[in-house]
């Protein structure tokens, strides 16, 4: 999603265990980690990418995703919203002079002999992602019409149906074999050919899930050759659950995202949908698209939706926060994750006339977000999995976005988000944010952990959370200092089981990268009390046995 997308967007239109609670700058901290209560698993794909190539200039988002430690990639966005696979072409709509164009190509740099391979882009960024241990999630296309030419500009008067575009057709079971229908855009002939490519969802270089398109409720903004008028709900679902049964028929295996809503005026009322009166008793357009889903699924005997999708963004009165490295609005950056899951807390922005404030409806969406969520999932299909696939806390130039990128990842894991796909190249303290979690460390530790534990005694300017592996319980912790004063903690263990401080890892305005620092380990008392101080602004992880 781009930033003119987002401004089109706006001018149109149970509290978690682990909540991030925040004190005055330079105030100590008392922290206690929760080990003698249950854990809660965490998603090893919470640590996911946006594939993008190299739209933002600079190294190819795979480099970076590599060197991050992704581990899941998505291939998205509008222009996956009209892509052909059989030319690899597609229509920018607003984001470029509504152009017919090889813009995914251009952006993954691909040879000029790979071009005319057909799904040549969904085939380099699934081998991307195979090379570097990560799971891919494609997007496919519900909108109705893609690029039928990459003869650049269309103009208004050649909007679809015409001949500068084709007709999705999901219908039949083309096998993979068969020919290439040019006049068409045919979904289960490219299902049909990735799984003869690269096998099952279920196989070890399959593709593992499906998304059923881009922020539908934006179209007629994102994509007005295609779509000219705002999109029905019934529509949407409809087409929805007949692709969703497709992808099912063909990759029993694969996992189905929908329905990717960019933010809360679609959470809400799909941008007040034409039919939305219609929808209304539902309490949300999540809600509705959850229960039909459900029903469906019954009807059909297999689950057809696996897991909700949604993007998610910041704003702030203070301005424009998408990518933003502008030193004024580190304030806000750092405040923005706190929207996820801290009851109490009430952003300055707009959203907040959308989205009511620690209301527990569980059919309406709320803020915080993620426990509204969890909450409208289980209410209208139950067992639906949770996942963001766009955010974006801020560029990678300035250290209060990777502090903030830190506190979100936290707070992803320690909610049960089963998927996160970060928007836009993992450069600078963007991708030092990753490797907190997933580069290892002195004390031998792989990452973060898959079991997060609650902590208590956080504050608005100091986010902690824990995690561990296996039975020994929490053995590491990453802090997030967003202070601009040094932060003095203490921490005990609620179970009192005896500990050893080991390695500390961390990042900061002063070092850049994260790796070891030096005389940061954890002091005690001897009797389970730990003493540690967090530079001004800075992020650490500390382990412990």
């Amino acid at each position: 999603m781009t930033t003119l997308t987002r401004r089109a967007a706006l001018a149109g239109g149970a509290a978690l265990s682990l909540v991030p609670a925040l004190a005055r700058a330079g105030e100590r901290a008392d922290l206690v980690v929760r080990d003698d209560l249950p854990w809660r698993p965490i998603s090893p794909l919470l640590y996911g990418s946006n594939e993008i190539g190299a739209m933002e200039g600079g190294p190819l988002s795979a480099e970076l995703d590599r060197a991050a430690g992704v581990t899941a990639r998505r291939l998205g966005g509008n222009l996956m919203t009209t892509y052909d696979w059989a030319t690899n072409v597609s229509n920018a709509g607003k984001d470029w002079r509504h152009a017919n164009l090889p813009f995914l190509p251009d952006a993954l740099r691909m040879d000029e002999a790979d071009r005319s391979r057909p799904a040549a882009v969904i085939d380099v960024m699934h081998r991307a992602s195979l090379a570097m241990g990560a799971k891919s999630l494609v997007t496919l296309p519900l909108a109705g019409y893609v690029a039928a030419d990459g003869d650049g500009d269309v103009p208004e008067s050649e909007a679809a149906p015409s001949r500068r575009f084709k007709p999705v057709r999901w219908e039949g079971r083309t096998p993979a074999d068969a020919a290439i229908d040019p006049s068409v855009c045919d979904a289960p002939h490219l299902l049909a050919r990735l799984k003869e490519a690269y096998g099952g969802a279920g196989d070890a270089g399959g593709i593992f899930a499906y998304a059923l398109d881009n922020e539908p409720g934006l179209w007629p903004e994102t994509h007005p050759r295609v779509v000219r008028a705002k999109p029905r709900i019934a529509e949407l679902i409809a087409r929805s659950v007949a692709a969703a049964k497709t992808v099912k028929a063909i990759d029993p295996d694969a996992l189905v995202f929908g329905p990717a809503s960019w933010g809360a005026t679609e959470f809400a009322s799909f941008q007040n949908a034409p039919d939305w009166r219609a929808h209304r008793r539902f309490g949300s357009f999540l809600a509705a698209y959850l229960d039909a889903f459900r029903r469906a699924s019954e009807e059909a005997g297999t689950r057809l939706l696996d897991v909700l999708d949604v993007h998610w963004y910041p704003y702030s009165v203070a301005g424009e926060l998408l990518g933003a490295e502008d030193t004024a609005l580190a304030p806000a950056l750092l405040d923005a994750p706190r929207s996820l899951t801290e009851r109490g807390f009430r952003e300055r922005s707009w959203v907040t006339d959308t989205l009511q404030v620690n209301d527990e409806d569980d059919d309406a969406v709320t803020l915080p977000l993620l426990p509204s969520l969890h909450r409208i999932a289980a209410r209208w299909f139950p067992g639906t999995k949770v996942a963001v696939t766009e955010f974006n806390y801020g560029g990678g130039r300035l250290t209060a976005s990777g502090l903030a990128l830190a506190d979100a990842l936290g707070r992803f894991g320690a909610s049960d988000v089963f998927l996160a796909c970060h928007w836009g190249a993992l450069g600078g303290s963007l991708g030092e944010a990753y490797r907190l979690y997933r580069a290892g460390d002195a004390a031998g530790a792989g990452g973060f952990g898959d079991r997060s534990y609650e902590v208590q005694g956080t504050t608005p300017r100091l986010a902690a959370y824990a995690a561990g592996s296996g039975d020994a319980g929490p053995a590491r912790l990453v802090a997030v200092n967003g202070a601009e004063a040094a932060a003095e903690i203490t921490l005990r263990f609620a179970s009192g089981r005896p500990r050893r401080a080991r390695a500390v890892l961390g990042f900061d305005a002063a070092q850049t990268e994260t790796g070891p620092v030096a005389n940061a380990t954890p002091t005690s008392d001897g009797a389970g009390l730990w003493r540690m101080t967090l530079p001004p602004r800075s992020a650490r992880r500390f382990a412990f046995d």
